[in-house]
Parts: C-alpha cells; structure tokens; sequence
C-alpha cells in the first residue's frame, strides 16, 4: 500500500476522533436495580455502578442529592449521547430513592423499587361544613302611633 494512502488514512482518523468528547464518568446503569432503598450508601452505589458521582449536593437535613452522568459527542453537534441518574440518600447516608433518570431504561419493577412506595391517592375532598343556622329570632317591633 503506498504510503499515502496509510497517511491520508491516519489523517482521517485524528480528525474524526477530534470531534469526539465526553464529559462525566461513564457508569453502568443496568446496576441501578441492584440499589436497595434504605440499605445502599454512598460509596456501595459508586462501587455497583463503576464510577463515582459527578455531583454531590448537600441538602439541609444532612443528606445529599448525588448525580451520576456521562456524555460523549462523536461529531460536535451531531450525535450526542446522555445518561443520568440523580439519587437521593438520607442523613444516615443510606439511599432513599431515585429521584430522576434521563436515557436509562429501567423495568417496571425496578422503577417501582428505586422510586419508593407510591404515595397515597388523595383522600376524598372534605365536604365543606356548613355552619347550622340559627333559629329564627322574633324581634318584638312597637305598632306605628296612631294619628
């Protein structure tokens, strides 16, 4: 092959790759049903999913909202790829649920388990009381003078 064509060839490929970036740490999402609400920590999570979160944000009660994404673009503003996963874990560092997921499929089950229990429906709306009227009061008027 002459050496042009190997050349020309390599050209091409460090063009092509300067086009790609990624940005976070890559995870394995198909983990997330290994979770356990309640039991995980922290770092059992970032250990399950093979990467540690990009973002931690502290909360007011002690626990924290951490936030595991990866993005890669192969041509810049042409094909994109995003994966999120947004977990809340108490003050007892312990999970509590999975707040939000972009591009992760999960099964029924999984959701079902990572979300939490669902929350009560709505109690029937309360029939406003209406306040017992009063009997009515004779009010004695005096008869008009006579003229």
């Amino acid at each position: 092959m002459p050496r042009w064509i190997a050349g020309l060839g390599a050209m091409l490929a460090v063009l092509w790759l300067a086009g790609c970036a990624a940005t976070g740490h890559n995870f394995d999402p198909g983990r997330l049903s290994r979770l356990t609400p309640g039991q995980t920590t922290l770092e059992e999570a970032a250990r399950e999913l093979g990467a540690p979160p990009d973002t931690i944000y502290g909360q007011r009660d002690g626990g924290v909202l951490a936030l595991w994404q990866f993005k890669i673009t192969f041509v810049t503003d042409g094909f994109y790829s995003r994966k999120e996963a947004l977990l809340q874990f108490g003050p007892d560092g312990r999970l509590m649920r999975l707040v939000d997921s972009t591009n992760i499929l999960l099964e029924p089950w999984e959701r079902r388990k990572l979300l939490g229990p669902e929350p009560p429906w709505p109690a029937e709306p309360a029939v406003p009381q209406v306040a017992p009227q009063a009997a009515p009061v004779a009010i004695p008027v005096p008869a008009a003078p006579a003229q």
